[in-house]
């Protein structure tokens, strides 16, 4: 909203009382005082009767100011006693978030798990099959195959911007094994935040995690929780080499998930391990020669967008050229047909004409005029998309310069400077969305 109100698409506002619009009591006043009234807004709270128009060129008023201070003690009261509350909950190890796969809220005690047993059949058989020796990759493969819901699917839960089918994968085979409550133990105080409205909650030490056994019916044993964290243990790599993040633009034009990078020397779609004879096995490309191909894309490309912003802007200033001529013209047609009838009145009044031949003379010009006027602001339109047709092809011809100066070496060492995503369908099939306006390209 506020973003609306700076482009000037919203002039008046009202909230309820001053506490909806924030509880921080000097950002409000900050908005009530200055802001608002610098970008000409009306803010209006039905129940705290204020109306910024009342108060035009004056302070807000201290009992304005003393509702705001305190809206903001109330909110970081409440905040503490929430906190305070939930506390108490995790420490009794009653479950205060959703319930994990396998599980589901009691329908008498909401604080309470109960084992969902069309899922925790899944999650013991994930378990098991880790003991046996399965990689997490075969699991959720075998899982796929099978047409088992996820985790996702299985609460009904879909997400309005993720576009991906969903499909079991070996971070999600990982977080179940992961996970301490399959035993019967309640886990509570993992994450909390530092202050209020914080955004990012902090990881709280496993010393400061609230734990009780027993605390709901276990899918697992203690024993085969052991065993499986072992097995995993196993096959994990203790150290975790580090890879140039820049080109992590590639993504699989079948499933649409971002390519894996292995060994910093080739890219692939994580896709093919989880289902057979997925398209996505074709999606595997090495690095230097993707980097190869993407690299004479770019040349070709910064040379289409130089010669295009040339193009465009040369046939932007003739077009120009010609609506200003053209505007000139009908602004002099206008002024000339309020000069003759103001001539027409002249001769009425001397009584050169009767006032049949003003009265009709007038209707023909101020009708004419109307007809100028139209065609003036038709004109006028087409004057300003031909601007912003210039501003755009300016703009893109900014975005090429640097490229342009830099040698070849140095090009390619600013690769990924001018991309924004590469999809890649197959081994000889890419599609390059670039930084440059409006243009794509496919290889």
């Amino acid at each position: 909203m506020i973003e609306q109100v700076k482009h000037g698409e919203i002039s008046c506002i009202v909230v309820k009382d001053l506490s909806r619009f924030g509880r921080d009591y000097l950002e409000v006043g900050d908005y009530l005082e200055h802001i608002f009234p610098f970008l000409g807004v009306r803010f209006v709270a039905v129940n705290d009767h204020y109306d910024s128009m009342k108060h035009s060129g004056k302070t807000i008023g201290m009992d304005v100011a003393f509702k705001n201070l305190i809206y903001d003690y109330y909110c970081k009261d409440l905040s503490k006693k929430v906190k305070s509350a939930m506390g108490m909950k995790q420490r009794e190890a009653r479950y205060v978030s959703c319930a994990p796969y396998g599980y589901q809220i009691c329908p008498t005690e909401k604080h309470q798990l109960v084992i969902d047993q069309e899922a925790a059949v899944i999650v013991r058989r994930i378990f098991l099959d880790v003991i046996a020796g399965k990689t997490t990759s075969q699991i959720a493969k075998e899982l796929n195959s099978e047409s088992v819901a996820t985790p996702a699917e299985h609460k009904s839960i879909r997400r309005r911007a993720d576009r991906k089918a969903p499909q079991w994968t070996h971070h999600m085979i990982l977080n179940i094994i992961d996970n301490l409550k399959y035993t019967g133990t309640m886990v509570n105080h993992t994450r909390e935040s530092r202050h209020i409205r914080d955004g990012n909650q902090r990881r709280v030490p496993k010393e400061e995690w609230y734990l009780r056994e027993n605390a709901h019916e276990a899918i697992v044993t203690l024993e085969e929780f052991d065993l499986a964290q072992e097995a995993i243990s196993r096959r994990r790599k203790t150290v975790r080499s580090q890879h140039d993040q820049s080109d992590r633009i590639y993504f699989c034009g079948h499933c649409g998930r971002k390519l894996e990078k292995a060994n910093g020397t080739s890219f692939s779609c994580p896709s093919h391990r989880y289902h057979s004879g997925s398209p996505c096995e074709e999606v595997r490309w090495r690095k230097d020669a993707l980097e190869d191909a993407v690299f004479e894309a770019l040349k070709v490309q910064i040379e289409v967008v130089r010669l295009e912003s040339t193009n465009a802007k040369s046939t932007a200033q003739n077009k120009g050229s010609s609506l200003q001529c053209q505007l000139t013209t009908l602004r002099t047609q206008y002024d000339a047909c309020g000069r003759e009838k103001l001539a027409q009145y002249e001769a009425f009044r001397e009584g050169r004409i009767t006032d049949e031949e003003f009265l009709s003379s007038r209707d023909q010009l101020t009708l004419q005029q109307n007809l100028l006027k139209e065609q003036i602001a038709e004109c006028e339109k087409q004057q300003e998309a031909n601007q912003q047709t210039m501003e755009t092809s300016d703009e893109r011809q900014r975005s090429v310069d640097h490229f342009i100066r830099l040698t070849e070496k140095q090009l390619r060492e600013h690769l990924y400077d001018a991309i924004e995503r590469i999809v890649v369908y197959g081994p000889s099939e890419i599609e390059i969305v670039w930084k440059f306006q409006d243009t794509s390209a496919s290889a």
